[in-house]
C-alpha cells in the first residue's frame, strides 16, 4: 500500500474549509486518483492492463496513479472506459460538495 500512503497523507494533512485553492485543488486530485486505484485494484486489473485498453504506456499510468501527472479530462474518460466503467462512478466516491460553496 505504498503507493496510496501519498494519497492519505494529502487527504490527511488539509483541513478542507481552511486551505487555499491549490491546496485544494491537489486534495481533490488526491482523492479522485485514489478512487481511479481503488477501482483498478476493484477490479483485479494492474496498471498494465489499465494502459493496453487505453492505448498508452503502464508508464503513463503510474505517473498517473502516482500524482506525477495531472490528468486531463480525457485522460479520465479513456481510464473509466479501461475500467468498463464512467468517470460518473469514479467521482462517486469524491465528495465534491466539500468544494462547492454557495
Amino acid at each position: 500500500m505504498k503507493k496510496t500512503t501519498k494519497h492519505a497523507e494529502i487527504l490527511n494533512r488539509y483541513d478542507k474549509d481552511s486551505v487555499v485553492l491549490e491546496e485544494r485543488e491537489l486534495w481533490l486530485r488526491a482523492k479522485i486518483t485514489l478512487q481511479c486505484i481503488l477501482l483498478r485494484k476493484s477490479k483485479g486489473m494492474s496498471q498494465t492492463d489499465v494502459a493496453k485498453r487505453m492505448g498508452i504506456t503502464f508508464q503513463q499510468v503510474a505517473k498517473f496513479e502516482g500524482m506525477n501527472n495531472t490528468p486531463t479530462l480525457l485522460f479520465l474518460v479513456k481510464y473509466a472506459m479501461a475500467l468498463d466503467t464512467s468517470v460518473d462512478v469514479i467521482l462517486k466516491g469524491v465528495d465534491l460538495s466539500e468544494f462547492i460553496k454557495n
